[in-house]
C-alpha cells in the first residue's frame, strides 16, 4: 500500500508540473521594411515583436522634403486591419510645443531591446534637448504590447509641457457601398473596471480608477465577420499623468488624450491590446476575466 501511494503521489506531482503552461521566449527583430513609394523616404525601418500569444509590427519612417512641406517622422503600429492599425497614428507625442512628427531621426534610433524575459524595441526621441526613450515590448505570458515613455538620463533641457495621444479604430470602419463612412454609423463605447462610458460629443474626464479602457462598438460587436473585429484595449498607469480625457463620439476613430505631469516626470507606463482573429465583445469579457494576470502590468 505504501508503495502504491508513492507511485500515485509521483504521478500527480509530475502531472502538476506539466500542467503549468510554459511560454516560449519573446521574439524581436528590427530591420528595414518595404513601404509604398520608397523614394519618398530617407529610411523605413521596423520592429516585429511576437510571442506565442500575439504579434505586433511597428514601422518608423522619415520622409524627404518635397519642397512644399518639411520632412515628417511617422510611427505606425500594425496589429490588425483596424484597432491600432496602420490607418491611424496610434501614438502621438508633443513636448515643449514640438510635435513628434517634426523630429528628424535616424534608422539607428530604433533599436532592439531585451531585459530578462521581456523583449521588444526602444526608440530614441530628442525634442530640442528634452530626450525620451519610447520602449515597446512583450512578456512571454501576455498578449499585451507593453509600453514605457521614459525621460532619458542624458536629457539636456527642462520638460515644461507634454501631451500624449492614442488613436484607434474600434472594431470596424463602416462602409456605405464602397465608400468609407467617417461619421453617423457608429455606436462606440468604452468599458473600464468601474463604469461603462457611452458615446458622447463631449470629452470624458478619466480618473485612476479607470485603470483600463476597453474600446468597443455596440453595433460592430465582433460577433460575426460582418460585425467587425471586436474590441481593443489600453491599460494605463496614471503616475506621471496630470489629466486624462477620452473621445468616444460618433466617429470612425476614438482617442485618449493625456497631459503629462511635468514636475519630476520620470516615466509613463501603458499597455495596448488587440487580437487577430476576430473576437466579440462578449468573448473578450470572458477572456479578460479568465486571464487576469495576462492583462496586469
Amino acid at each position: 500500500m505504501t508503495r502504491l501511494w508513492m507511485v500515485l503521489w509521483l504521478f500527480f506531482f509530475v502531472a502538476a508540473c506539466f500542467s503549468a503552461e510554459e511560454y516560449a521566449p519573446v521574439q524581436t527583430q528590427v530591420t528595414d521594411v518595404r513601404v509604398y513609394k520608397p523614394e519618398q523616404y530617407l529610411f523605413a525601418t521596423g520592429a516585429r515583436i511576437s510571442n506565442q500569444l500575439a504579434c505586433y509590427n511597428l514601422t518608423l519612417t522619415q520622409s524627404k522634403s518635397d519642397g512644399s512641406k518639411p520632412p515628417q517622422l511617422s510611427l505606425t503600429l500594425d496589429a490588425g486591419k483596424f484597432g491600432f492599425g496602420p490607418l491611424v497614428h496610434f501614438f502621438k507625442l508633443r513636448i515643449n510645443g514640438i510635435d513628434m512628427r517634426q523630429l528628424f531621426t535616424k534608422a539607428e534610433d530604433l533599436l532592439p531591446w531585451r531585459e530578462k524575459e521581456q523583449a521588444g524595441c526602444v526608440l530614441k526621441l530628442n525634442f530640442d534637448g528634452v530626450r525620451f526613450l519610447l520602449r515597446l515590448y512583450l512578456r512571454p505570458d501576455s498578449p499585451v504590447l507593453w509600453g514605457s515613455l521614459q525621460l532619458a538620463d542624458n536629457s539636456l533641457e527642462k520638460l515644461s509641457d507634454g501631451d500624449i495621444e492614442f488613436t484607434l479604430i474600434p472594431s470596424k470602419l463602416a462602409m456605405r457601398g464602397k465608400q468609407s463612412v467617417w461619421q453617423g454609423e457608429y455606436a462606440r463605447m468604452v468599458l473600464t473596471p468601474v463604469r461603462l462610458l457611452e458615446q458622447t460629443p463631449q470629452r470624458i474626464v478619466l480618473n485612476p480608477s479607470d485603470e483600463y479602457l476597453i474600446f468597443q462598438d455596440r453595433k460592430f460587436d465582433g460577433s460575426t465577420e460582418e460585425k467587425g473585429q471586436g474590441p481593443c484595449m489600453i491599460i494605463m498607469d496614471y503616475r506621471g499623468i496630470e489629466k486624462a480625457t477620452l473621445r468616444i463620439n460618433d466617429d470612425w476613430t476614438s482617442a485618449l488624450y493625456l497631459k503629462i505631469k511635468t514636475e519630476n516626470f520620470k516615466e509613463f507606463r501603458f499597455g495596448l491590446w488587440q487580437q487577430e482573429p476576430r473576437i466579440s465583445n462578449a468573448e473578450f469579457a470572458r477572456k479578460i476575466e479568465a486571464e487576469k494576470t495576462a492583462f496586469k502590468p
